[in-house]
C-alpha cells in the first residue's frame, strides 16, 4: 500500500537563513577545531599559523564559489551526489555517493572522539576524576540521535545556540589573550611566509584543509530550507568568511600568547595551549575551554548527522540504497531510518576504533578517511561546474567563475591530496590510506559496471532536485550524448516507488 505523500517528505521550508548558516558554522566546529588542530599546525609553520589559515581560507573559498553555484541551480537532499551526477553523469554520481560514506556519515564519530579523548585527559589532570572516553562517546551519540530524530527545526535551533556559544567563547578568549599580552607583545610575524619554507607550508596546508570541510553541509538540507536557491549558496560563503576570520584571530592569539619564538615547541608543552592560556587570563578558565570543546563536538555531530542522513535518505528514496532508508517519520518529518542507521554506524566505528587505537588514535585514523574522501568529492564537484554550465546553463557561462576558478580549485586540492597521501605515514595511518584506496577502487569498479536496477535508481537519485512548494522533480542527467530532458514533476506513484 502506498504511503501518503506527506509521509515521504522532509519538513518543507522548516529552516530559514540563520538556521542553515549555523548548520554550516556548527559543522566547521570552530572551537573544537581550534583547540585540537591549531597546536599541530605549529609543527609545520611555527608562528605563521594565521598565515596558513588565511591561505587555506582563500583556497577553500574557490571551491565554495563552485559548489555554491551548483547549489543555486540544483537544490537537493542528495547534495554532492546530485551536483556531480548532473555535471559528469550518473557513474561519477555513484562514485561520489560511494566516496561520501568516508565523510559526513562519520562526522559524529570524529567530532565526539575529539571531546571524549581530550576531556578524559583534562578532567584527570584538573580534578583527578576519571571519565572513560567510551562513556562520553556513547552519551554524546545518544544525544545527537535524539535531537536529530526529533526534528530538523529543533536540531537547527539547538545548533544555533551551541554554534553561537562556541564562537563567542573563542572570540572572548582570543581578545582576552591579546589584551593580556599588551601592545609590546604584538607582532606581524604570524602573518608572514613561514621560515620553515614552502614544503612545510604545503604539508601544513594539506593538514589544515580538513578544518574547512563542512561549509557545504547545509546543501543536503535544501529540501527543508526556505528559498534554498539563495539561502544555501549564501550560507556556504558566509560561514567560511565568519569562521575563517575567527580562526585567523584565534590562531594569532594562540601564538602570541604562547610566545612567537617558542611556537614551534608548542607540541612539547605539558598542556594544550588553549587550556593554559585560558587559565592565564581567567580564573579556572580551563572549565570554559572544556565546555566549548564539548559544545563544539556536539554541534558538529548534530550538523554532520543532519547532513549525512539526508544524503543516505536521498539514496534510499531513489532505490540506490535499501528503500527503507528513504522513509520519513510521519510526525517529525525526519529521515528517521537513515538517522538510526547513521547512529548505529557511528557507535560501531567509534567504539571499535577507539578500543583498538584509543580515542585520539581513532580520531587520527578517521581523519585520514575524511580528508581523502572530501578532497576527492570537492575535486569532482569543481570539475562538474565546467560541463554543467557550458552545456545546460550556457547563458550564464563566464570564463572566470566557470573555468578559471574550478581549475584553480582543483589544482590546490590536488596539491593537498598529494601531501595528504605522500609520504606514506606509519601504521596505523598507512592502514587507513590503504583502506581508502581499496574503498575508492571498489567504488570506481562498481560505477564502471553499473547495470539494471541500480543504474536506473542512481539516475533517479542524481536527477531529483527540489522546487519550492513542490515535490522533488526529475531534472536532466548530463550523461554523454544524451540530450537535456525537461524537468517533470514526480507523480505520487513514482514517489512511493522510490
Amino acid at each position: 500500500m502506498n504511503q501518503k505523500p506527506e509521509r515521504q517528505q522532509l519538513a518543507r521550508g522548516a529552516l530559514g537563513q540563520t538556521e542553515v548558516l549555523f548548520q554550516a558554522v556548527a559543522h566547521l566546529g570552530p572551537a573544537g577545531a581550534a583547540i585540537v588542530i591549531f597546536p599541530f599546525l605549529t609543527h609545520y609553520v611555527g608562528a605563521a599559523v594565521p598565515f596558513l589559515l588565511a591561505v587555506c581560507l582563500v583556497a577553500v573559498l574557490l571551491t565554495a564559489l563552485c559548489v555554491s553555484s551548483l547549489a543555486r541551480h540544483l537544490p537537493s537532499a542528495g547534495g554532492f551526489v546530485t551536483y556531480v551526477g548532473q555535471g559528469l553523469g550518473k557513474r561519477f554520481g555513484f562514485f561520489t555517493a560511494w566516496a561520501y560514506f568516508l565523510y559526513d556519515p562519520l562526522i559524529p564519530t570524529v567530532s565526539i572522539l575529539i571531546a571524549a579523548g581530550f576531556l578524559e585527559q583534562v578532567l584527570k589532570r584538573q580534578l583527578d576524576v576519571s571519565v572513560p572516553w567510551w562513556i562520553t562517546t556513547l552519551a554524546c551519540l545518544g544525544v545527537v540521535h535524539l535531537v536529530t530524530y526529533a526534528g530538523v527545526k529543533q536540531s537547527a535551533k539547538l545548533n544555533m545556540l551551541l554554534g553561537a556559544a562556541e564562537c563567542v567563547m573563542l572570540l572572548l578568549l582570543s581578545v582576552s589573550v591579546i589584551s593580556h599580552i599588551g601592545r609590546g607583545g604584538q607582532s606581524l610575524v604570524p602573518f608572514r611566509f613561514p621560515k620553515s619554507g614552502a614544503h612545510e607550508l604545503f604539508l601544513g596546508f594539506a593538514f589544515a584543509l580538513l578544518l574547512f570541510c563542512g561549509f557545504e553541509s547545509a546543501a543536503p538540507l535544501a529540501e527543508e530550507t526556505k528559498n534554498a536557491k539563495t539561502a544555501i549558496p549564501r550560507t556556504m560563503i558566509s560561514s567560511l568568511l565568519v569562521v575563517g576570520g575567527l580562526w585567523i584571530l584565534t590562531g594569532y592569539a594562540m601564538v602570541v600568547g604562547f610566545g612567537i619564538g617558542n611556537a614551534d615547541q608548542m607540541l612539547q608543552a605539558s598542556e594544550n595551549p588553549f587550556f593554559s592560556l585560558a587559565n592565564g587570563v581567567w580564573h579556572n578558565g580551563w572549565i570554559l575551554v572544556a565546555f566549548a570543546l564539548l559544545n563544539s563536538s556536539l554541534a558538529a555531530s548534530i550538523a554532520g548527522q543532519n547532513a549525512g542522513s539526508r544524503v543516505i535518505y536521498a539514496l534510499g528514496r531513489a532505490g540506490v540504497l535499501p528503500s527503507v532508508l528513504g522513509r520519513t517519520h510521519p510526525k517529525h518529518q525526519t529521515p528517521h531510518v537513515a538517522i538510526t542507521f547513521q547512529t548505529i554506524l557511528n557507535v560501531a566505528v567509534s567504539i571499535t576504533l577507539g578500543l583498538w587505537l584509543g580515542p585520539i588514535g581513532a580520531l587520527n585514523f578517521i581523519g585520514v578517511l575524511i580528508a581523502i574522501g572530501i578532497i576527492v568529492i570537492y575535486i569532482l564537484a569543481n570539475v562538474s561546474v565546467i560541463p554543467l554550465f557550458w552545456k545546460r546553463y550556457r547563458e550564464e557561462w563566464r570564463i572566470l567563475p566557470h573555468l578559471v576558478v574550478p581549475v584553480l580549485a582543483v589544482g590546490l586540492l590536488a596539491l593537498a591530496f598529494y601531501y595528504t597521501v605522500w609520504p606514506i605515514p606509519p601504521r596505523p595511518l598507512s592502514v587507513a590510506e590503504a583502506f581508502v584506496a581499496l574503498w575508492l577502487a571498489v567504488g570506481a569498479g562498481l560505477a564502471i559496471f553499473l547495470r539494471g536496477r541500480i543504474r536506473d535508481a542512481l539516475e533517479r537519485a542524481v536527477s531529483m532536485v527540489y522546487q519550492a512548494g513542490e515535490n522533488p522533480v526529475l531534472a536532466a542527467v548530463n550523461d554523454g550524448a544524451r540530450g537535456i530532458v525537461t524537468p517533470a514533476p514526480m507523480t505520487n506513484s513514482n514517489m512511493s516507488n522510490t
